[in-house]
């Protein structure tokens, strides 16, 4: 008999154990966000940070050099502020994104309506174009990459309610994604021909390297 208690006693406590670890687990889970659409959330940011930040940066040291190219000091200084901005993980996050965001966007449009067939001619300023050319072609082949990532995100965000105001910044960005990369591939395009046009160092090896792009 007192056998026969000591197994239910056993038994009973490991009933408790298994019951407040599925329930310690859940707890956890819940903590960092770990549902299932919660690890789906996770991956989807984790993957569309690393490509943007990348993709990003190379394209602000590309738009750099080409704004020192063209003798616009004033915005190639802005656009280096930007660029250690970006790599300061200091900063929040949210923020660093909306930053990069806006300054290419706004660095491209300035780039496009400078890049005339009679600027940035000289061999200093190919000397500024040259040292542009790899990082243009690293931003852009990296910035085609992002629709079907930004896409992920958001529609994981979507499915999240607390995501969705933890990400704000995010969510601002993430539906411009689309006309954000047309915009990169267009003006990477110009600055590739323009070198070409202009007989820069470097010119033909980005040229094949774009492709068909």
């Amino acid at each position: 008999m007192i056998k026969l208690k000591k197994n239910i006693t056993s038994f009973l406590f490991v009933i408790l154990f298994a019951t407040s670890a599925s329930a310690t687990g859940l707890s956890l889970n819940k903590l960092k966000g770990g549902s299932e659409g919660g690890g789906n959330l996770d991956e989807a940011k984790t993957k569309f940070t690393k490509l943007f930040f990348e993709s990003t940066l190379n394209y602000l040291e590309a738009q750099y050099h080409l704004f020192n190219a063209l003798d616009k000091n004033d915005e190639a200084s802005k656009t280096k502020k930007t660029i250690e901005f970006v790599k300061n993980d200091k900063k929040k996050e949210g923020k660093r994104l909306t930053n990069a965001f806006s300054a290419v966007s706004e660095n491209s449009d300035a780039i496009k309506a400078a890049l005339t067939d009679t600027a940035a001619t000289s061999e200093e300023a190919k000397a500024h174009y040259a040292k542009a050319l790899p990082f243009a072609v690293s931003g852009l082949l990296g910035t085609v990459q992002l629709p079907p990532e930004a896409k992920s995100l958001l529609d994981s965000i979507k499915a999240d309610k607390m995501a969705a105001l933890k990400l704000k910044d995010f969510v601002k960005v993430l539906p411009e994604i689309p006309k954000y990369v047309k915009t990169a591939t267009e003006v990477g395009k110009l600055v590739v021909s323009g070198a070409k046009s202009r007989d820069v160092k470097g010119a033909k090896n980005a040229a094949d390297k774009l492709g068909d792009l």
